[in-house]
């Protein structure tokens, strides 16, 4: 099939270092302190290619935690390039799935310069889950564990090989140039990629899809003592927005660096903050915890499908995770369901 192909195992090692020589090359590594991040890799040999899916985001490197966004003094306004180029590997399907909501969050109605000028200098090779976590729920959202499109490069683990399938006219470019490499897929190649397909089909701990949840929020048969018993669960830590691969909140600063020149950057924030929607006069729109807790559920059930036709959420699990209050996405969905 055309833009299928076919990489042994042994050659993959390979393909990353040449091309490392063109892009950064970022991936799944061990930290020191023994969690896996995505990172720049100086060895190849120290990807992990069995790593969870819930490790964090690479939305990072599209739009940064602490981004600087211009540089001001009284000489004028200085910015620096956003262009560098990135190949991003070991990504999950379910970030796939999200980094395309973003691109249309951030590229639709308005276009943001910072986030589109990163995006369009970074490919991402995802690899297809065959493995769910207990904590995934992407196969009730449409958004894994395997893609049909969206993707750049997509690989399924075949055990001695892989079958490459390229998803765009960047992916397929990155292929061709190391034509050598790949190899033309077989009908086996294909039935293998099916029986991974329903082995990790069957994985999945958790079925949940948030359509009947959306419709019990429109008919209004959510009460707000439901929300209040949510809210009091609440940390207001952060941890669920801040490992969500689809929030996008962020803030504004300008840092004086001393009289004359300072800084503007962009901050991740969260609208479960009480001063994230702070006006004039001290006035707070969301003060009570539980107009905050409605907020970002309506965000991602309803919001979201409104203007986009998904979920605000990818069924990844990291809220699941992160969430000491137990009041992550799911849990709230099967109370709900």
């Amino acid at each position: 099939m055309k833009g299928h192909f076919v990489l042994n195992r042994a050659h993959l090692s390979y393909w990353l270092r040449q091309l490392r020589k063109d892009a950064d090359l970022i991936g799944p590594l061990r930290s020191t302190d023994g969690d896996i991040i995505f990172s720049s890799i100086e060895n190849i040999h120290d990807i992990e290619l069995d790593c969870p899916a819930s490790i964090p985001s690479p939305k990072e490197f599209i739009f940064p935690q602490k981004e600087e966004m211009f540089r001001f003094s009284d000489k004028g306004v200085s910015s620096k390039s956003n262009g560098e180029r990135r190949v991003i590997f070991g990504v999950r399907s379910c970030d796939i799935s999200a980094i395309a909501l973003l691109d249309r969050f951030y590229g639709e109605l308005y276009e943001d310069s910072f986030y589109m000028d990163r995006r369009r200098n970074t490919v991402f090779i995802s690899i297809a889950c065959n493995t769910p976590d207990p904590t995934c729920f992407c196969i009730g959202l449409g958004t894994g564990p395997f893609l049909k499109s969206g993707f750049d490069i997509q690989l399924t683990d075949l055990g001695n090989r892989y079958l490459v399938q390229a998803g765009s006219g960047e992916g397929l470019k990155i292929i061709r140039r190391f034509r050598h490499l790949f190899q033309k897929p077989e009908k086996t190649d294909f039935d293998d990629q099916y029986e991974a397909m329903l082995s990790s089909q069957s994985g999945f701990e958790k079925r949940i899809t948030l359509e009947t949840v959306r419709q019990k929020i429109i008919t209004a048969k959510v009460e707000d003592s439901f929300w209040e018993s949510v809210a009091l669960r609440c940390f207001q830590c952060g941890g669920c927005v801040y490992e969500c691969p689809l929030c996008t909140c962020f803030n504004v600063v300008d840092w004086k660096e001393d009289k004359d020149k300072g800084v503007r950057m962009r901050l991740w924030d969260t609208c479960m903050f009480k001063g994230f929607t702070k006006m004039a006069g001290n006035v707070l729109p969301a003060e009570k915890q539980i107009m905050r807790t409605k907020r970002w559920y309506f965000h991602k059930l309803l919001y979201y499908p409104e203007q986009f036709g998904k979920f605000g959420c990818v069924g990844c699990g990291r809220c699941t995770i992160t969430c000491p209050g137990r009041i992550d996405m799911a849990a709230v969905a099967n109370k709900l369901d």
